[in-house]
């Protein structure tokens, strides 16, 4: 039997709230990515632009520096093979040559090389005359090639303070253009570790200044292994050695760490000048406002659950109130049977069914005979008693064919059975009003001493025309017959009777 269709209330809004929670949690989370993300980018960006313009401003300061001794390097160069100069008397031709280059910061002793290598000049005592360097690299560039303008050698300790420097040369063309020199100055390392010390990029960060072909020169904070290093073959030094500038987050060539890197070249030189930036004491502000936000939603989501599992609990005990309401309005009270309210609605709604399945409908109308004199010889709690009895073996029969038992009122009774023609409408009649007999309470006036029931039975097939009321009309003009003919039986009102009745 299908109940009656009710609009659905509660039900739907409490099994849409688990989605509508999550929906509002993801969104929440969301959000927080979303804006946890765009705070980290912007300390990124921070870090980035910072490191670029260290890199930029060192590099310049890098380039001014060398600058400086190239220039002296180029008056040297170009003046050693004028024949005034020559004519000078060797200490008065080395302090006019060399002057300019004692005055520079950082700047070592100053050369010249003839073409053999030798010592022929230099800036201070520090060096004797004729001492053979032909066999370092930036003589041997110069004396193979007229195209290398100034040449930045690798790092290495000075012979005489022990220090670590780099070469800067110069070729000397004679007259005729054939190589006759170089003129050569050293650069201090520690004079940049003091420039690179002064900048204060923050912990665990690192400046380092390299050389094209992957030759760490110097790096603060100085470890005397990463001098001569080779690091060329990252990643990280290949992508600085492509372009002229730049900053990405990877690893150091050095280390390994990976951190925000900015890069610059040095001028024109075959320099790079890169700025390491580790980013931790930034990126720990960072993770201190993430977890703060990450807590705060934390009490945020949770509120929300709770107040969702409460609404939840709260909708469902509403839900259930509802249910039980709606149960109890369609109940009756004495009998637990539906009511006649409950009973129009599913009649109603099985016959809308009926008619378009094209099914029978049978009805069954009861009352228990002469139960008023029950009443009046034994009082109403005993025939309240003895209507439960009857509703029990009522709800019993129909359940079990698919029907439906209902207390219209006092001792009347229905009985809705879909599917159901005449003849099998009957026969259910006839066990429902056997079923009742067999309880065999004791009643003087009643039909062999016992309370019985009558049954007045009609079938029909909506499909063929009528209105329900015609079935519930045939049924209890056949139950008037039955009575009329004695009691304690059941009639039929034939199907094409049911428009008479």
């Amino acid at each position: 039997m299908r109940a009656p269709r009710v609009p659905p209330r509660l039900g739907g809004g409490r099994a849409a709230l688990p989605a509508l929670t999550a929906l509002v949690l993801v969104a929440i989370c969301l959000v927080f990515t979303f804006v946890m993300a765009a705070w980290h980018r912007d300390v990124g960006r921070v870090l980035g632009a910072s490191g670029e313009t260290v890199a930029a401003a060192v590099a310049g300061e890098v380039d001014r520096n060398i600058e400086l001794l190239d220039f002296s390097l180029q008056g040297v160069a170009e003046q050693w093979q004028m024949p005034d100069v020559q004519g000078l008397a060797p200490r008065l031709r080395d302090l006019m040559l060399f002057d300019n280059a004692m005055r520079a910061p950082g700047f070592g002793t100053v050369m010249v090389l003839d073409g053999d290598g030798r010592v022929v000049g230099q800036s201070s005592g520090a060096v004797q005359i004729g001492t053979d360097f032909s066999d370092r690299d930036y003589f041997r560039v110069h004396a193979g090639t007229t195209s290398v303008g100034l040449y930045v050698s690798k790092p290495f300790r000075s012979r005489l303070s022990g220090h670590w420097i780099v070469a800067l040369s110069r070729r000397i063309a004679g007259a005729d253009g054939a190589f006759a020199g170089v003129a050569m100055g050293t650069l201090d390392l520690s004079y940049l570790g003091k420039l690179y010390a002064a900048l204060r990029i923050g912990p665990d960060s690192a400046v380092t200044l390299f050389r094209t072909d992957g030759t760490v020169i110097t790096r603060e904070p100085f470890v005397q292994s990463d001098v001569r290093l080779w690091a060329g073959g990252g990643d990280s030094f290949n992508r600085m050695r492509s372009s002229h500038d730049g900053t990405f987050e990877g690893e150091s060539p050095i280390d390994g760490r990976r951190r925000i890197i900015s890069y610059h070249r040095v001028g024109d030189l075959p320099l790079i000048q890169a700025v390491e930036v580790a980013g931790e004491g930034d990126y720990a502000g960072w993770w201190r406002r993430a977890a703060a936000v990450a807590g705060l939603l934390t009490l945020l989501c949770l509120g929300v659950l709770g107040l969702s599992l409460a609404l939840a609990r709260e909708l469902g005990r509403r839900s259930a109130a509802e249910a039980e309401l709606s149960r109890l309005a369609g109940t009756d009270a004495l009998t637990g049977l539906a009511n006649r309210r409950r009973f129009e609605a599913v009649l109603a709604d099985e016959w809308r069914h009926a008619a378009e399945a094209d099914e029978p409908l049978a009805l069954l109308m009861i009352d228990a005979d002469t139960f008023k004199s029950y009443n009046d010889l034994f009082g109403h709690p005993a025939g309240d008693g003895v209507l439960r009895a009857i509703a029990g073996r009522l709800d019993a029969g129909a359940r079990g064919r698919g029907g439906l038992a209902c207390r219209c009122g006092g001792e009347e009774f229905v009985v809705l059975i879909p599917g159901c023609d005449d003849a099998r409408a009957l026969l259910v009649a006839e066990d429902l009003r056997a079923a009742v007999e067999a309880l065999a309470l004791p009643h003087p006036l009643g039909i062999g001493g016992v309370v019985t029931i009558s049954l007045g039975v009609a079938s029909g097939r909506p499909s063929a025309g009528g209105v329900a009321s015609d079935l519930v009309a045939g049924a209890d003009a056949a139950l008037y017959g039955a009575k009329a003919e004695g009691r304690n039986r059941c009639r039929a009102l034939p199907a094409d009777g049911l428009r008479a009745a």
